[in-house]
């Protein structure tokens, strides 16, 4: 993505400080290079900078949401849908729901999966400035077991550690800036039981190690309780929806440093919307199934230590893009406080995944969220994009409302 410009001002806001959970009043944000150059009170910047009026607005850094599946639009059916439609047709499609992520305040994102790894092309065109969007850190296909979740769509399958390693290779080869694992079943996939774990220890960590040597942050998706053991023992980065969690397993993420992105929202959503939505029974089934004990998994997970980052698994029923975050409201919905919410979608979720964003401080991507209302006593304002008052990403102005300008001086 092209970072190149005059610079960019934000005069005057409060400022979200990740270490003291805070707002700091009357701060200026200078951005120059896609980078923040200087964060302070009056700075001195050239003359002619563009200048945003930032009094009176909270100042954030850009969302980052650790789990989508950006080329999906969460129609109620949304296998059948995707796999029917050309590929012409849903690269046309990935690109409005790319918009339509980044308009919501999301500047990156962490894409596990998509067909003909059309994740990767998106992020390519995204990089190259063809097209609008989030920052896309592309998984192409994840790597799944002989009929295991996934298949078919979403998934590579592998069986043995020799071809895991051999199908995690090729994702690299593909252009892959993610690796995803999938250690159990899970809702989506008809005949395959959330319960059951899938590729044993040995193929995971065959996954992980060629992962890691091409410094890729790995991805699990895991949802039974054996599944997840296995996945953190074979060093995985981030346990992805973590259903069944038992002690046992908590105490070896919190042991080992592995993050717990919990997607609350997906079997949410297929859970409430039901057979009136549209929804196939087998999914509203599982999703059923799954949805107390995930819940419970959450809350101990929290409780315990464990680190959190924000996901949603948007792409599934009804988890549309746009409305990722819908998630940060969830998670204090089930226990982390609005500050806690915030950081695991910003400076918990940069961490997880290695960039240099997330936090408002010198020398970090210039992504900024400017809102109209505090977000720590109004959580629910990153839903409403009314109370947007700028996106920036990368320096460069996504979007700004009409009052937010200042001119061309400082």
């Amino acid at each position: 993505m092209a970072v190149e410009g005059p610079g960019l001002l934000l005069r005057g806001g409060f400022v979200f400080d990740s270490e003291r959970r805070s707002f700091a009043e009357g701060l200026d944000v200078y951005c120059l290079g896609g980078r923040i150059a200087g964060v302070g009170r009056q700075l001195a910047v050239p003359e002619g900078t563009p200048v945003l009026d930032c009094s009176g607005r909270y100042l954030i850094p850009g969302l980052i949401d650790c789990h989508v599946h950006l080329t999906s639009s969460g129609v109620p059916n949304e296998l059948n849908d995707a796999a029917n439609a050309p590929l012409p047709i849903r690269a046309w499609r990935a690109e409005v729901f790319a918009r339509a992520t980044l308009e919501a305040g999301f500047t990156t994102v962490r894409d596990l999966g998509a067909a003909d790894r059309l994740n990767i092309h998106l992020a390519r065109a995204i990089e190259e400035g063809i097209i609008a969007g989030p920052r896309v850190l592309a998984a192409g296909l994840g790597v799944t077991m002989t009929g295991g979740h996934g298949h078919g769509f979403l998934a590579r399958e592998a069986d043995g550690p020799d071809e895991v390693r051999k199908a995690v290779r090729e994702q690299l080869k593909a252009g892959a800036r993610a690796v995803k694992l999938f250690a159990s079943g899970g809702v989506m996939t008809p005949g395959v039981d959330p319960r059951s774990p899938s590729f044993c220890e040995e193929e995971l960590a065959a996954g992980v190690e060629e992962a890691h040597k091409a410094f890729r942050v790995v991805a699990a998706h895991a949802q039974s309780t054996e599944g997840i053991k296995n996945a953190v023992r074979a060093g995985v980065d981030s346990i992805e929806h973590g259903v069944w969690l038992d002690d046992e397993a908590i105490e070896l993420m919190v042991e080992r440093g592995t993050y717990l992105v919990a997607t609350l929202t997906a079997p949410w959503h297929i859970a409430k919307g039901g057979a009136e939505a549209g929804i196939p029974p087998f999914m509203i089934d599982k999703a059923e199934q799954v949805l107390v004990d995930h819940i419970d998994s959450f809350k101990r997970a929290m409780r315990a230590g464990v680190r959190l980052a924000m996901g949603t698994d948007q792409g599934t029923p009804l988890n549309r893009p746009g409305e990722n975050a819908q998630e940060i409201l969830r998670m204090a919905e089930h226990g982390l406080t609005p500050e806690g919410a915030l950081l695991a979608a910003t400076a918990w979720a940069a961490d997880l995944l290695r960039i240099d964003a997330g936090r408002l401080e010198e020398g970090l991507a210039a992504d900024v969220l400017v809102l109209r209302r505090d977000p720590i006593a109004d959580l629910a304002a990153l839903t409403r994009k009314d109370e947007f008052a700028a996106i920036i990403q990368g320096g460069r102005i996504v979007r700004a409302a009409p009052d937010i300008h200042a001119g061309g001086k400082r």
